[in-house]
């Protein structure tokens, strides 16, 4: 029996999970999705919705576990001699994406709002899962934008033309 490559593997996952989703979400909206809300009958109650609430979940704490695991292999499996790959300084760039993250996430989090909001017509007022929501939405924003920066800084050629002056 032969290996499988990586790309082979990650290939294959990503079609089962295409499959599961696409089979999950049609079951959704397809079958008894119109049914309505025992306690408010303006509101639907669609019969999958259990189901896909439980595969979320499964996605996330598979996703958790996974990054988890590569965290750990990637600490220990470091050496010190690899902090610069190809005149690339990737520990430096690791560790100041790491610490972007984590402080972006600290201080949007500080900084996010814990005023109440409706939501289905009830008023929700958490002040943790409302600042939590701030902060996983403005993270994810900044980070973005600091994603698209970097692609244009890269695509403008500016580092290689300093480089090349010395």
């Amino acid at each position: 029996m032969r290996q499988l490559s990586a790309e082979q593997i990650s290939t294959r996952v990503l079609y089962v999970l295409i499959a599961v989703i696409v089979l999950l979400f049609g079951a959704f909206f397809l079958i008894g999705f119109d049914i309505p809300y025992d306690e408010d009958p303006t509101f639907n109650a669609p019969l999958f919705t259990d189901a896909v609430l439980i595969f979320i979940y499964i996605l996330v704490l598979a996703t958790v576990g996974m990054t988890a695991y590569a965290v750990y292999r990637s600490i220990r499996g470091r050496d010190k001699t690899s902090d610069t790959i190809n005149n690339i300084p990737a520990a430096k760039i690791a560790g100041f994406t790491a610490g972007l993250t984590v402080v972006c996430l600290l201080l949007t989090f500080l900084l996010g709002s814990s005023e109440p909001v409706m939501v289905n017509g009830v008023k929700y007022s958490d002040a943790f899962w409302l600042k939590a929501t701030d902060m996983f939405i403005n993270t994810a924003s900044v980070l973005l934008l600091v994603a698209v920066c970097g692609v244009v800084f890269g695509l403008s050629g500016y580092s290689r033309k300093i480089s090349l002056k010395k």
